[in-house]
């Protein structure tokens, strides 16, 4: 877990770094833990607006979607909600480099 933390943490700098802070997922971190707050993302059956505002800028591979999809975390999530990033990224045309 700690591991993903890490990571979660580099890509939201690299977010702020692009001009968008993400004050609500970073609102949700605190109040719960990070883990807990992407699985909300993951599982809201909306879009999250920080996932719009990365495709905007072209930078889907800073999205909670592309971390999870894109590193085995061991039994952090569940395979649905591994299944539902991957859909995500498909739907918006997003091809790992």
């Amino acid at each position: 877990m700690e591991e993903f933390e890490k990571r979660v943490q580099i890509a939201i700098k690299e977010m702020i770094n692009l001009g968008y802070k993400p004050k609500a997922f970073m609102s949700m971190i605190f109040e719960s833990d990070t883990v807990t707050a992407v699985k909300k993302l993951l599982n809201n059956k909306n879009i999250s607006e920080g996932f719009i505002k990365l495709w905007e800028k072209g930078r889907l591979d800073l999205s909670m979607e592309n971390i999870v999809y894109s590193e085995n975390w061991g039994d952090l999530f569940t395979k649905e909600e591994i299944n539902i990033s991957e859909k995500r990224l498909k739907e918006y045309k997003f091809i790992k480099v």
